[in-house]
């Protein structure tokens, strides 16, 4: 199938019908869904490009945590539809995110306590199990009835090791999802996405945004200002794995600790994101949100609009890039599109998607945020997999320079360097 939109109608793993197409992100697909038994539940599927096992360790490991503020992932594995193999993952069902909350209107200083409350419960789970998120925004704050929940399915393994992650760069992955707890704070409160000197944040926002961008506070310092029901310690070794405690390299395995200490207020008082319109709910989910016949009657928007309309590939150019060497093990095989100002020559590539222009949505998202990555879109003979480099033609000196900017910048742990040359050549 060249187009997500196919699939609606589907059966996967002869258990999951798929209902309507939900969102497409990138090589992966969301949609509506079922257990076989009528029960609502959101599926992700994603292309397997080498690197299903890494993420099915991953959803293991996050379906195993159990915690309240984490979205439930209820099963995952492997599976093959029509020759393309994919893995997925299978996910309760959302009512709506936060980044849809915040087109109307702000939050109440009530209402961000709970979320950020939490945020920093979520995160110290996935950082005292050697995980971090990486995508820790307003989009991705999502509300499952009354209780306020984290995207799960997005995470990442985070430990020290030779090859991929020093102890410097371990430390800087945790600040930045607590620096995204404060991103999302601020915007929750003030609608905005920078702070300015002139921002005003009520108590104890103000200093729990302005020393997260900053770096200064971690999660504990974050969750004493706020008082949750849990104190959290802050991650004070990196983690590494037994193969590099075994070898003496003198590392040790972290302190991190969350003391449950109930608080009533908090267990009484749950977020109500009232003043929302209700919209339909996803074909075939037939779910709806009532609430006492005294209280106003509130029904949370859906997980994400509608599935978009499909996209169809541009024209092939007429010279394409071809590898030279085989892809690392691990690693998925990958070619570039050409174009006047490319060059043979080694080559970074960050991600690889199965639709053009969700590959130049993420080219735009890197360059607002990275420019100095050179982020473009190249494909193999023009057509699918569209895989996003990383500057252009380097040496493979140069190239591996740009791998470790481009990790330590935040783009995925398996962004690799790889030579290929001018098949018009």
């Amino acid at each position: 199938m060249e187009l997500w939109s196919d699939y609606e109608g589907k059966t996967i793993a002869e258990a999951y019908p798929l209902g309507q197409l939900i969102r497409p992100e990138g090589r992966s697909a969301f949609f509506a869904t079922s257990n076989g038994t009528g029960t609502a539940a959101v599926i992700r599927l994603t292309e397997s490009l080498n690197d299903e096992n890494e993420m099915l360790e991953r959803w293991r490991r996050v379906s195993e945590l159990k915690q309240e503020h984490l979205v439930t992932i209820r099963r995952f594995g492997q599976t093959r539809y029509e020759n393309t193999p994919l893995a997925y993952a299978l996910m309760e069902p959302t009512d709506g995110s936060l980044a849809e909350i915040l087109r109307d209107r702000p939050l109440t200083p009530a209402e961000a306590r709970e979320v950020a409350v939490s945020l920093v419960e979520a995160l110290a789970a996935l950082h005292a199990n050697g995980l971090v998120h990486g995508q820790v925004e307003t989009a991705n704050v999502l509300a499952v009835g009354e209780v306020v929940k984290l995207r799960s399915d997005c995470v990442r393994e985070c430990v020290v090791d030779a090859e991929f992650l020093t102890v410097q760069e371990f430390e800087e992955l945790l600040q930045r999802d607590v620096e995204g707890v404060a991103r999302v704070l601020l915007e929750a409160l003030t609608l905005k996405t920078k702070l300015t000197g002139g921002t005003m944040l009520p108590t104890p926002f103000d200093g729990i945004v302005r020393r997260g961008l900053d770096g200064s506070w971690g999660l504990k310092e974050m969750g004493d200002a706020l008082n949750p029901p849990a104190v959290v310690e802050r991650v004070v070794r990196p983690l590494v794995p037994e193969s590099v405690l075994t070898a003496g390299q003198g590392f040790e395995r972290p302190r991190v600790v969350v003391e449950p200490k109930p608080r009533p207020e908090l267990k009484m008082r749950r977020v109500h994101w009232q003043g929302i319109e209700p919209q339909r709910r996803l074909a075939g989910w037939g779910m709806g949100l009532g609430f006492a016949a005294t209280a106003v009657l509130v029904l949370l928007w859906l997980f994400l609009p509608a599935g978009r309309a499909p996209v169809t590939a541009a024209p092939a150019p007429a010279t394409a890039f071809v590898p030279i060497d085989d892809a690392p093990a691990g690693k998925p095989a990958a070619a570039t599109m050409a174009s006047a100002a490319t060059q043979a020559g080694w080559h970074v590539v960050a991600y690889t998607y199965h639709r053009e222009e969700q590959a130049f949505q993420r080219v735009e998202a890197i360059k607002e945020r990275h420019p100095e990555l050179n982020a473009e879109v190249f494909a193999p003979n023009g057509r699918a997999p569209y895989l996003v480099g990383l500057g252009e033609a380097m040496s493979e000196e140069e190239a591996g320079a740009m791998k470790g900017l481009a990790r330590k910048d935040g783009m995925p742990r398996d962004t690799f360097a790889r030579r290929y040359r001018d098949s018009a050549r």
